[in-house]
């Protein structure tokens, strides 16, 4: 089985080299660092270097490690940030998460199909004007 692959929606440049997610994260005090985070939807883990601290419930910047985009610049809510989810069939989804350190939100769009995943999800859901389909 082939496993997804992840580009950034600016330069889709690859995100997932190996087994986790890269990307670049600015705290509000400016502190900036490389974050790993799972590519399985609904899982939190985050791996970081000990040095790098986030602070639960602050709001981190996300950026493309390759282009530095801003990834958190894709919807009117400023706690999103967005990437995109090539499954092992190519069927290209649009992968939004929270911004928020701690909160455990992520939908995947595909068209007018929206799925949730995370126990905080529904803080967001209302924004896509849509009720998710499972």
């Amino acid at each position: 089985m082939e496993k997804n692959d992840f580009l950034c929606p600016h330069c889709r440049g690859h995100l997932r080299p190996n087994n986790k997610i890269i990307l670049s994260a600015r705290t509000p005090d400016n502190k900036v660092g490389l974050i790993l985070l799972s590519p399985e939807l609904g899982e939190y883990s985050v791996v970081k270097h000990d040095s790098f601290k986030i602070k639960e419930g602050e709001h981190i910047d996300i950026f493309c490690p390759v282009c530095h985009a801003d990834l958190g610049t894709y919807h009117e809510n400023k706690n999103l940030a967005k990437i995109i989810m090539i499954d092992e069939k190519g069927i290209e989804s649009d992968i939004v998460f929270s911004e928020i350190a701690g909160q455990k939100s992520t939908c995947k769009i595909h068209g007018d199909q929206i799925e949730d995943f995370g126990e905080d999800a529904s803080i967001y859901t209302n924004l896509w004007g849509a009720t998710p389909k499972y």
